[in-house]
C-alpha cells in the first residue's frame, strides 16, 4: 500500500472519529443547535480536614448572542436536601466528597443538586448543567502563575492574619500585579466585609483575568496553557471540546461577559436565595429562541457621576439623548470609583452592547430583579474615572466639553 493511501486512510479515520466525538458533545451539539449551556465552575479548599466548595460559579455560554452569563453562587446558599444534616452550599460538596473521596465524583453530585434545587423554577422550567470545572489553592496558584501577573486594583486596606492557618493577606489601596500567591489571597479575603463582598473582588478578579487573556499579546501563552489546563483543572469536558470552546469564546469581547450574583437574606447561617429573582434568572436563561426585545424607548437610563469632575453626568445624559435614548436622571454616584461600570436590569442585549460601544465602557453588572417599580427597565451607567482616561480621543463626547475645566 502506497505512503500516500496510509495517510489518506488515517485522515478518513481521524475525520470519521472527530464526528463521532461531536456528535456525543453536549456542547457542540448546543453549538449546532443555537442552544445555550450550562457550567459550574467550583473553588476548593481544603479547612478542618475537609474540602469544601469555597466558590461556586455558574456560568451561561450562548452562542446565538455570543454573550457569557458569569453569576456568582453565595457559598452560604441554603439548599433543601433530605440526605444531610449540612445544609449550605459549601458544606453539600464537603459532604460529597467525604463520601466519595473524589474531588470529581463530588462535582457530580453537587452540580445535580444545584439543578434540582436551585435552578429549577416554580414554572417547572429546569437549566441543565452538563459541565463542571474544579480547582483547588495549589492548582489556581499554578495556572496564574503559567498565565503571568494580573492587573488588580485594591480600593480599601485588606489587612488578616490567621496563624493557624499560616493566611496573611495585608494589602493597601492601589495598583497590584499580582502572582498566583497574591491572587489567591486578594480572592480569599473576607475580613469583616460580607461574602457577597469577596464574591464582588472576585468578579473583579475574573474581569483582570479575561482582559489578560484577551490581549493580543498574550497569544503566544496559548499552547502552554492549553498543556497546564488539563493538570490544574478537574473537568467533564473532553479535549476536543476544550479545544472547540476556546475556539468558540476566541471572538468575545469583555462587553460580551456579563456578570451577576444572586442574592437573598440572610437567616441564622445561611443565605435564603431570592426565589423571585431566581425565577427571573431561569426565564432568562431558558429564552433561547428571541431576544428579550426591547426598543430602547422604553428602557429608561440613569447617569451617575463618580469621578471627580463636575457635570459630566449631564453632558452624557445631553449626549445620549440626542442619541435617541431616553435618559430620565443624572446624579452624582455617593462615592467616587475608578472603574465605570453599566448595571442592567433590562436584559436588553442590543442595547447594552450599544451603549459599552458608545461610551467605551467594557463592564457590565447584570440584575435580574422585578418590582413593582419598573426597576427592570432600568440601566443605570455609573461614570468612573476611568471614563475620563478611556474618551479622551472619544470626538463625539469631546463635542459635549467633557474635559473642559
Amino acid at each position: 500500500m502506497k505512503f500516500k493511501h496510509v495517510v489518506l486512510i488515517i485522515f478518513v479515520i481521524t475525520i470519521l472519529y472527530l464526528s463521532w466525538c461531536s456528535s456525543k458533545s453536549v456542547f457542540i451539539t448546543n453549538n449546532v443547535r443555537q442552544k445555550r449551556t450550562n457550567f459550574l465552575l467550583l473553588g476548593v479548599d481544603f479547612v478542618d480536614r475537609a474540602v469544601h466548595s469555597d466558590t461556586t460559579i455558574f456560568v451561561s455560554y450562548s452562542p446565538k448572542y455570543q454573550v457569557v452569563d458569569v453569576i456568582s453562587i453565595p457559598r452560604d446558599t441554603y439548599i433543601d436536601v433530605e440526605f444531610t444534616k449540612f445544609k449550605k452550599l459549601t458544606e453539600i460538596y464537603a459532604y460529597f466528597y467525604a463520601k466519595t473521596k473524589s474531588k470529581k465524583l463530588a462535582a457530580e453530585e453537587l452540580k445535580k443538586i444545584v439543578e434540582e434545587k436551585l435552578f429549577c423554577s416554580s414554572t417547572t422550567t429546569k437549566i441543565e448543567i452538563p459541565y463542571y470545572f474544579v480547582i483547588d489553592y495549589q492548582n489556581f496558584k499554578k495556572f496564574i502563575d503559567t498565565i503571568g501577573k494580573i492587573k488588580i486594583v485594591v480600593n480599601e486596606p485588606m489587612h488578616y492574619d490567621d496563624n493557624a492557618g499560616n493566611l496573611h493577606i495585608h494589602f493597601e489601596p492601589g495598583v497590584y500585579y499580582m502572582n498566583g500567591e497574591e491572587v489567591l489571597k486578594y480572592v480569599r479575603y473576607r475580613g469583616q466585609d460580607t461574602d457577597i463582598n469577596r464574591i464582588k473582588r472576585q468578579q473583579e478578579f475574573i474581569k483582570s483575568l479575561v482582559s489578560k487573556i484577551f490581549n493580543p499579546l498574550f497569544f503566544y501563552k496559548l499552547p502552554l496553557i492549553i498543556y497546564n489546563f488539563d493538570k490544574c483543572f478537574i473537568t467533564n469536558l473532553s479535549f476536543w471540546e476544550i479545544l472547540n470552546l476556546m475556539l468558540e469564546v476566541r471572538n468575545l469581547r469583555l462587553t460580551d461577559i456579563r456578570f451577576s450574583t444572586l442574592l437573598g437574606r440572610t437567616t441564622g447561617r445561611y443565605l435564603e436565595v431570592d426565589r423571585e429573582q431566581l425565577d427571573n434568572l431561569i426565564k432568562y436563561l431558558s429564552n433561547n429562541n428571541s431576544k428579550i426585545e426591547q426598543k430602547k424607548e422604553y428602557v429608561v437610563l440613569k447617569i451617575y457621576n463618580a469621578t471627580n469632575y463636575p457635570k459630566i453626568a449631564k453632558q452624557v445624559a445631553m449626549f445620549l439623548r440626542q442619541k435617541g435614548y431616553d435618559v430620565i436622571s443624572w446624579s452624582n454616584w455617593p462615592t467616587a470609583q475608578y472603574k465605570s461600570i453599566i448595571i442592567d436590569y433590562s436584559q436588553n442585549l442590543e442595547l447594552v452592547n450599544s451603549l459599552c460601544s458608545l461610551l467605551n465602557i467594557s463592564d457590565v453588572t447584570s440584575v435580574f430583579e422585578q418590582n413593582s417599580t419598573g426597576l427592570q427597565q432600568n440601566i443605570l451607567i455609573i461614570l468612573g474615572q476611568d471614563f475620563i482616561e478611556k474618551n479622551k480621543d472619544n470626538t463625539q463626547l469631546q463635542y459635549f466639553q467633557l474635559y473642559s475645566e
